[in-house]
């Protein structure tokens, strides 16, 4: 009898076991991503983090280069692509925009000092043009300019500095960040006027219509709340 009561012992420990185990994985979510290291995408891992922290679910990061990560999430291989433009939308047929955006991307001109400010797009005509690869906005707005595309973002720096390009193009954060840690801020001027601002929004997987109607009323609340706003702003702070 008792022999009997520990092999259903045993048998109810391993269940439990095995219940545990699919509710972990089933609360794990993997979102792809750039591989270039940014504050513009550090602050959204911040705050896509802290939204699916909300709904229950753990958020693993999975590092591309940039078009190899539409890639991987349009084609299901993970959950999601953490922040894209709008117009990323007809490059990834298979993934659901969550329709409340989760920041601001400020495409900044930078040129060297002394150098006339360039403003707005028509400011960039008859200018050699320095972009990063893999940033889907600045690639498409310079598609019909003269332009160098860079794999890195020291190499895009680099290559104003040594005026193989007139100007280049890159977020806002981003470039603070890089000419304080730098020491670039008596070589490199950030124009005033954003060449192009547009926000950004988080994309789900089609095939997984829960996960997407949860995050589409939470960000609905958040928004509602003012406390989108604040979370934004807090993750923006803290790599200020």
């Amino acid at each position: 009898m008792k022999a009997q009561k520990s092999r259903w012992h045993l048998v109810l420990c391993l269940c439990s076991l095995i219940l545990l185990a699919q509710h972990s994985v089933s609360d794990e979510v993997r979102i792809s991503t750039f591989e270039h290291d940014t504050i513009q995408v550090d602050v959204s891992i911040k705050v896509i983090t802290k939204l699916y922290q909300r709904l229950g679910y753990n958020m693993t990061l999975v590092r591309f280069p940039g078009k190899r990560s539409l890639v991987e999430a349009n084609q299901g291989r993970v959950d999601g692509e953490l922040i894209r433009v709008k117009a990323a939308s007809k490059l990834i047929p298979n993934l659901v925009r969550i329709p409340t955006e989760v920041g601001r991307l400020k495409g900044m001109a930078l040129t060297k000092a002394g150098k006339p400010q360039v403003i707005g797009m028509g400011g960039l005509i008859g200018k050699k043009v320095g972009i990063l690869r893999g940033v889907e906005l600045t690639e498409r707005i310079t598609q019909n300019l003269p332009r160098v595309v860079m794999n890195s973002i020291s190499s895009l720096f680099q290559s104003l500095l040594l005026e193989r390009v007139d100007v280049i193009i890159f977020p806002e954060l981003d470039a603070e960040e890089y000419i304080r840690v730098n020491e670039l801020s008596d070589e490199v001027v950030i124009n005033t006027v954003p060449i192009i601002e547009v926000p950004l929004y988080h994309f789900i997987h089609k095939s997984k219509p829960d996960l997407i109607q949860k995050m589409t009323k939470l960000l609905e609340k958040l928004e509602s709340s003012g406390e989108l706003d604040a979370i934004i702003y807090s993750a923006e702070q803290a790599r200020r």
